[in-house]
């Protein structure tokens, strides 16, 4: 766990301990105040006093100065508050209280995702989630896709992320400071900006209209002013002027109730603006993002100023006056309208890499929670090698590390029941998704190979609605992972838990071995679990174990990957240990 952390949670842990001993001592004297300034005022009324005027005054301008510390001691001791729910968020990656977060995204698609325990219930996209927005939390999603894994923009990711987590202050800053946004987990902050694409029209009608009526109920009101007209002709086209604003509010009441919570949404969003505008970068891509924030300010400050205008329409004394003399409905709508359509690419821009700042923010994760981590080394061969590696979803202190090495081979693993081939597949497959998105890995070192794909198929199920059994719905995987690598000779790294389990002992070892002589002519690395012994004694194959040892009653697993084919099982020690099967040579009578 990253000391700093720890550190910045003990100094606002005293910083909530102290300002809440602020707030009850302000909150007691402020009613001690208002109780006396009551007094003052009915003593006042009884005996009318120059001097209890001025206690009375003073006491008052007392009690106001006080509300306003009282509210800015509220806003220290809430940010400390949020920063400490911060940082126990990353302390609960230590252990398994991040388990209860929930994952509701979800893709179909890539079956990796799921398979791999990328995404869904206690993934690697739960562990990680740091995003506020939903925009963000999209983004990162998405991320997992990996499409277009390139080496430049993993450099890119890794070069952002290391400044990230070397700047904490900031991680937590953002999110505080993000986390203030009403609603902000349920908002998508580009929701609005193509609201008006679909009437695009500019109205110049509507415009001249405006403008004419506008100018003649001023002209109309000077002159009956000066008696010059009766009064009675200005009135009537006030009352014309008001109700046909109404009629124009109800016309475009969608496109006006957009607006109100657009520039609500982009006002509370400027202080995250200039929060990161303030920031001093030295990744490029830091910076990148940096710039298209700040070109989104001045349009939101713009916007901003459209708010404040907004806000005339919606009380009812200036919406009369501004409709009257100012054809004010007309003016916010147009205003809006032009001025988002003018600026929209730079504040999409900036909405954008904000939300880009959450997914780096999510991906540096690994870095400020684990013992052991590293950037993964990219090479341009099809191989791959880790030194100590753990799965990043496990406790480090409860974990096995383990170290392995491969080029482009099919490795078969074998072993016992709950020995650890599965989880060590999983365990190889999470960091490198890892080291694709750029963030940080849980081993002391990685080496990976750039791929155009990764194949899974390790917990294949039926599909009853569709007519698909475990073992086709397992030939539709293998078919996937041979029409791909035989395209063009793409690369691709898959992973095959206990292939073909959903058929007979005859059928499974058949198509096992045709699949597995298929892949050895492609490019590709094979992580391939098995039962099926016969399956180690193919050629171009590479064998590895894990073993288990028992002592009286027990069976040890050391979950540590060996050279070569396993040599044990323990089906049958299982069965007796749970009492299913009778030992041998034990009688079945009482």
């Amino acid at each position: 766990m990253n000391e700093e952390l720890l550190k910045i949670k003990k100094e606002q842990e005293k910083i909530v301990l102290a300002y809440t001993k602020k707030a009850q001592k302000i909150s007691t004297l402020r009613l001690i105040l208002f109780g006396i300034i009551i007094f003052l005022i009915f003593m006042n009324i009884q005996y009318s006093n120059v001097f209890f005027k001025g206690i009375l005054l003073f006491l008052a301008i007392t009690f106001l100065f006080l509300v306003a510390k009282h509210k800015n001691i509220k806003f220290i001791l809430n940010k400390a508050k949020k920063y400490i729910e911060i940082i126990n968020r990353y302390i609960n990656r230590c252990n398994e209280n991040w388990k209860l977060e929930s994952d509701d995204l979800m893709d179909d698609e890539k079956h990796f995702l799921e398979e791999l325990n990328l995404t869904g219930k206690n993934s690697l996209f739960t562990y990680l989630n740091f995003t506020s927005s939903l925009g963000g939390k999209k983004r990162l999603f998405k991320s997992f896709q990996l499409q277009n894994i390139s080496l430049k923009r993993i450099h890119q990711n890794q070069e952002a992320i290391l400044e990230l987590t070397n700047n904490i202050d900031f991680i937590l800053g953002f999110q505080e400071i993000l986390s203030r946004i009403s609603h902000v987990q349920k908002e998508d902050f580009t929701s609005y900006l193509y609201f008006f694409d679909e009437s695009d029209r500019k109205k110049p009608m509507e415009l001249l209209c405006s403008l004419f009526l506008s100018l003649l109920t001023i002209t109309l009101f000077i002159l009956s002013l000066l008696k010059i007209v009766p009064l009675s002709l200005f009135m009537g086209l006030a009352i014309l002027q008001i109700i046909a604003s109404y009629f124009y509010q109800h016309l475009y009441q969608r496109e006006f109730d957009a607006i109100t919570n657009c520039t609500f949404l982009f006002k509370q969003l400027t202080s995250t603006y200039q929060f990161v505008s303030k920031q001093h970068f030295n990744s490029k891509l830091m910076l990148k993002l940096q710039n298209d924030i700040n070109n989104g300010i001045d349009v939101l400050t713009r916007l901003n100023h459209l708010a404040n205008l907004d806000s005339y329409r919606l009380n009812f004394l200036s919406y009369l006056l501004g409709n009257l003399f100012f054809s004010l409905n007309f003016v916010v709508l147009f205003s809006y309208r032009n001025h988002l359509k003018e600026h929209k690419e730079n504040l999409e821009k900036s909405i954008t890499s904000l939300e880009k700042i959450e997914v780096l923010i999510s991906l540096s994760t690994i870095g400020l929670v684990k013992e052991v981590h590293s950037f993964p080394n990219i090479n341009s061969n099809l191989e791959m090698s880790i030194i100590d590696g753990y799965h990043p979803l496990l406790n480090e202190k409860k974990c096995i590390s383990n170290s392995f090495a491969t080029k482009k081979e099919i490795n078969i693993i074998t072993g016992s029941n709950m020995s650890g081939k599965t989880s060590f597949m999983k365990m190889i497959g999470v960091n490198l998704v890892l080291g694709y998105l750029g963030s940080y890995v849980n081993a002391k070192e990685f080496n990976i190979p750039i791929v155009n794909q990764i194949f899974t198929s390790i917990n294949v199920k039926d599909d009853l609605v569709h007519g698909i059994s475990t073992f086709y719905g397992e030939l539709l995987r293998m078919k996937e992972v041979l029409d791909f690598c035989r395209n063009n000779d793409q690369s691709s790294i898959v992973f095959v838990d206990e292939i073909f389990k959903g058929t007979n002992y005859n059928d499974r070892i058949f198509g096992a071995k045709k699949i597995i002589e298929e892949l050895t002519h492609l490019n590709c690395i094979v992580f391939l679990t098995t039962h099926d012994f016969e399956l180690c004694d193919m050629n171009n194959i590479v064998n590895y174990h894990f073993m288990e040892t028992y002592k009286k009653d027990k069976i040890i697993f050391d979950y540590q990957i060996r050279k070569g084919r396993s040599k044990t099982t323990n089906a049958k020690y299982l069965m007796k240990m749970m009492n299913l099967i009778k030992e041998e040579g034990k009688s079945n009578e009482n």
